[in-house]
């Protein structure tokens, strides 16, 4: 399909598609490369899918589950707060901003795996199903693995499902705490002109104009058979103004590890969003 611009009245009708387009995910083969984009102004309706080879395709969340997955931490209680501190073990870290201490703030910024593996450790298995249900992410599947199902494991999710969490999480429509939705939505929110993750700052579409404020959670992860997949979600507000929007490449393994981060950017860009 080439990619589509549809126009909507009221969004509760875009979301009832959205959710439709979602639960024809598990019959969507998986293809062995493609790319999809989603755009959602929530002030005008306007559902923008472009390009969509991959858009109805449940592929594996990666670090973009840390959403769901803090969101979970911080309902259930099993983290108090965005600043509650997990000590570094010292075991040898890939990446240089994972080898030191972190709270749930910092993890989310530098995509921090050994703390939300910690946090699957203080869920358990029980409340990491029961949370994955409650929030309607993806197949709900953890049964891979306690520590690592969102790392190309079971979890799948696909790119209008993300649309379709996003939505509800910037709506304050998810069943649990507000204070926990609240805190999520405070530590997503990038620093000026960047996307910062684990492997540290990346230029997006620099400068933004004026007052934009844009709320973001990379994912990067290889999955059998020598497959890749690379997403980035998030939120843009200016002034009154807000979008929502799903990024998202599945190829190779060798795939570009900012394939996503290029897409969103220069297709933001193209919208007149930055």
């Amino acid at each position: 399909m080439i990619g589509t611009v549809v126009r909507f009245t009221a969004v509760p009708i875009l979301l009832a598609l959205v959710t439709l387009a979602a639960a024809q995910a598990t019959q969507t083969p998986s293809p062995a490369s493609g790319s999809c984009f989603l755009l959602l102004d929530t002030n005008s309706g306007e559902f923008t899918r472009n390009p969509d080879q991959v858009c109805d395709t449940r592929l594996p969340p990666a670090s973009t589950f840390k959403i769901p997955h803090a969101i979970a931490a911080l309902d259930s209680g099993v983290v108090k707060s965005a600043d509650e501190v997990i000590p570094y073990d010292g075991t040898p870290r890939e990446n240089e901003a994972w080898r030191r201490d972190h709270t749930l703030a910092s993890a989310m910024r530098y995509s921090v795996v050994w703390y939300f593996q910690k946090v699957a450790e203080r869920l358990g298995m029980e409340r990491e199903e029961y949370y994955l249900r409650r929030l309607r992410y993806g197949n709900a599947d953890p049964s891979s693995g306690l520590t690592t199902f969102w790392l190309g494991g079971s979890l799948r999710i696909s790119p209008i499902e993300q649309m379709t969490f996003l939505r509800r999480l910037y709506y304050t429509e998810l069943p649990v705490a507000d204070r926990a939705l609240q805190t999520v939505r405070e530590i997503l929110v990038q620093p000026p002109n960047v996307i910062v993750n684990a492997t540290g700052e990346h230029p997006f579409d620099a400068p933004w104009p004026a007052g934009t404020v844009l709320s973001a959670k990379t994912g990067s992860t290889s999955f059998a058979p020598k497959r890749a997949v690379r997403w980035i979600v998030g939120h843009v507000r200016r002034d009154r103004h807000a979008w929502l929007f799903v990024s998202c490449v599945t190829g190779a393994d060798d795939l570009d590890a900012d394939a996503a981060i290029d897409l969103a950017a220069r297709s933001l860009r193209e919208h007149h969003v930055l």
